[in-house]
Formats: C-alpha cells, sequence, structure tokens
C-alpha cells in the first residue's frame, strides 16, 4: 500500500512537471513591446508633467548643460507610462522610458553622437539589448528605478 502511494505521487510530479508550459518568443515579446512604444507615444489622452533644470560637474561647481524630463501617467490611475529625459550638454541625449503595470519595459536612449541603443524588458529581466554595454544597462536600469521612485514619491 505504501509503495502504491509512493509510486502516485511520483507519475503525479512527472505528469504535472511534463504538462504544457508556455514559451515566450523573445522577438515576439520585442515586437509587442515596440508596439507598445508606438501605442504610449501616440496617446494624447495621458497626463503630462514637465520639469527642467542645470546640469552640473560632479562638484556642482560649474554649469554643463540642461535637462528637461516629461512625464507621462494614465489621468484615471496616475499609473507612471513614460518619462522623456533630454539632456543637452553640447551633444543630445534623449532617454525613453517606457513602464507598464508598474514595472519598466523598454529604455532607449538616442544621442547625436552614437547609435541608439535600447533595453527590452520582461518581468524586470533582460530579454534583448542593442549597441549597449552592460555598464551602461546598469546606469540606465539604475536611473530608471530613481525616476519611478520621484514619480511615486510626489
Amino acid at each position: 500500500m505504501k509503495v502504491k502511494g509512493i509510486l502516485l505521487a511520483i507519475l503525479s510530479v512527472m505528469i504535472l512537471s511534463c504538462g504544457t508550459r508556455k514559451t515566450i518568443n523573445k522577438d515576439e515579446l520585442v515586437g509587442t513591446l515596440n508596439d507598445y512604444t508606438t501605442k504610449v507615444d501616440g496617446n494624447t489622452a495621458l497626463k503630462q508633467a514637465v520639469s527642467d533644470g542645470v546640469l552640473t560637474d560632479l562638484q556642482g561647481a560649474e554649469d554643463i548643460g540642461t535637462y528637461k524630463i516629461y512625464v507621462d501617467y494614465d489621468k484615471q490611475t496616475g499609473d507612471l507610462v513614460h518619462i522623456r529625459n533630454v539632456e543637452k550638454t553640447g551633444n543630445l541625449r534623449d532617454e525613453n522610458y517606457y513602464f507598464k503595470d508598474n514595472a519598466l519595459v523598454v529604455a532607449i536612449v538616442k544621442s547625436s553622437v552614437a547609435k541608439a541603443k535600447r533595453i527590452y524588458l520582461n518581468k524586470g529581466k533582460i530579454i534583448s539589448s542593442s549597441n549597449i554595454d552592460s555598464k551602461e544597462e546598469d546606469l540606465l536600469l539604475t536611473k530608471a528605478k530613481r525616476f519611478q521612485t520621484e514619480y511615486k514619491d510626489n
């Protein structure tokens, strides 16, 4: 009787573990995220808040440029949808962070001196990136988290 119970338990585990698992096609997900960014960029129903200021050197002694931050959010729910950070320091740097369900899903950086850099995320994990090294990926993810925290705190 004990042996039958153990065999039944093992058989159950094997059947459940061999069940169908939905695999995520990375290319399809990137395409879906690109569609999402296009939809967000064209959504005129979003509420926008704008702030700007001066960028200084690391010591805070000298002005080295300006920044302007655009925050787009859903009027009804208050959910953060998009942050655009534009920095001018002699070169133009245009960073776009897209959020869905309170999570960063896409980060795109365009610059006057380099190719566009892209990061695509699913459930907090990078699933695809282009023209970017791991150090700058970490920088962008940290920056996005900081912007998101600032939005939630205000």
